[in-house]
């Protein structure tokens, strides 16, 4: 029925040549109730031959190819419907972020002024071991 819904819209469109709204809801529907997973999707699928007819009406060069990932570096990955997998992290807030900046930047400039205060501390020790020795 969805399909037939479809070519009627085709035809419809035809004597214009523009994809009219009731075509392109139509498409999205009847794309949106059929399965369309890699790899149930085969190069006689009724999908592939559908968005092949459409495109051709609208589109003067269509062409189906066939694609498949390389074995050895593959750049995606095609699962099937039974092996899906869901992670899910639980991410620490912000505020931690912050808070640790601050710390390890406290901690930074407490080594920093320590470093620049070793050459007055060793000067007034030196004053003192020279006052009690005189």
């Amino acid at each position: 029925v969805r399909y037939r819904a479809l070519t009627e819209a085709v035809v419809s469109t035809q004597s214009t040549g523009v994809p009219s709204k009731e075509l392109l809801a139509r498409t999205v529907q009847y794309l949106a109730s059929t399965e369309r997973s890699a790899t149930l999707l085969k190069r006689e699928s009724s999908v592939i031959s559908f968005l092949d007819q459409m495109l051709n009406k609208f589109i003067s060069e269509v062409i189906v190819t066939d694609f498949k990932a390389s074995k050895r570096d593959p750049e995606f990955q095609f699962y099937d419907q039974s092996e899906v997998k869901l992670f899910a992290y639980n991410v620490k807030p912000a505020v931690f972020d912050l808070f640790l900046a601050v710390a390890v930047f406290a901690y930074l400039g407490a080594v920093y002024l320590c470093v620049k205060a070793i050459p007055h501390v060793l000067t007034a020790i030196y004053q003192s071991k020279k006052l009690k020795s005189s």
